[in-house]
């Protein structure tokens, strides 16, 4: 079973924040939903005290399935940022019937090969630079995590090794093989930043094929808009959750 954070309280509604690759508090400005909503935040391979484990997309979904039912409730929501992203389009597009929604943020599903082979190739000094416990403190700083947050990180990221930073790039998922994702008949949002790269931005296209996937470009937000654009980015996530639990009313 995955180990996971947990925020607020199970009689709550349950979302399922899916973070991004290497940064288990990706969703530290999303938080506060606690106070309406029960958070679960899972250790995904590369990040937390599951830093040393490589990302295998089949195992990851298999882990994550097990971990909703042991939750005992019929559906639950699931956002997922980046990795997380692809992670999220995966579980929805196979059991759609366990999710009252997705968000899908700065999800990346249209792999080139050139492009994962640049990621691949430049591991071993991005490795470097995850064990360099400064830059790392820097890093969770501009984010805007917390003290405790940025110090965790500091410790779990000495832990990635390049063939755990490389399996987040080999696994990156192709969307136009997972032909299930245009059938998942649930309210599903997908946002990417307007300062983000060409492939993320066809990405966002891609997902809008599923015609109850609504796409939105976040103004002037780079990758990480999850955590410095929060306050344009929350407002929009609790009007969407909003409109989906009143109309199941």
């Amino acid at each position: 079973m995955l180990h996971y954070d947990e925020y607020g309280s199970i009689n709550n509604p349950t979302i399922l924040l899916l973070h991004g690759a290497g940064a288990l508090d990706t969703f530290c400005q999303q938080y506060d939903f606690a106070d309406r909503y029960h958070l679960i935040v899972p250790h995904l391979p590369g990040a937390g005290k599951a830093a040393d484990k490589i990302y295998e997309p089949e195992n990851t979904a298999k882990e994550l399935f097990a971990l909703i039912d042991s939750l005992h409730k019929e559906r639950i929501g699931v956002i997922g940022h980046s990795l997380g992203g692809q992670i999220a389009i995966m579980l929805v597009s196979r059991k759609p019937e366990r999710f009252h929604f997705a968000v899908f943020l700065s999800a990346w599903v249209n792999p080139r090969p050139k492009t994962i082979q640049m990621y691949c190739s430049a591991s071993e000094l991005s490795v470097k630079m995850l064990h360099w416990k400064r830059l790392v403190r820097l890093q969770g700083k501009y984010w805007r995590y917390t003290a405790e947050q940025t110090s965790y990180m500091a410790e779990y990221a000495k832990q990635i090794t390049a063939q755990v930073y490389r399996s987040f790039f080999i696994n990156t998922l192709d969307l136009s093989k997972l032909p299930e994702y245009k059938r998942a008949d649930i309210p599903m949002l997908a946002i990417c930043g307007s300062r983000e790269t060409r492939d993320m931005k066809v990405s966002l296209t891609l997902l809008s094929e599923n015609p109850r996937c609504r796409t939105i470009t976040l103004q002037g937000a780079n990758h990480d808009f999850p955590m410095r654009n929060a306050k344009e980015l929350n407002p929009i996530l609790e009007k969407f959750f909003r409109c989906v639990y009143e109309s199941e009313k």
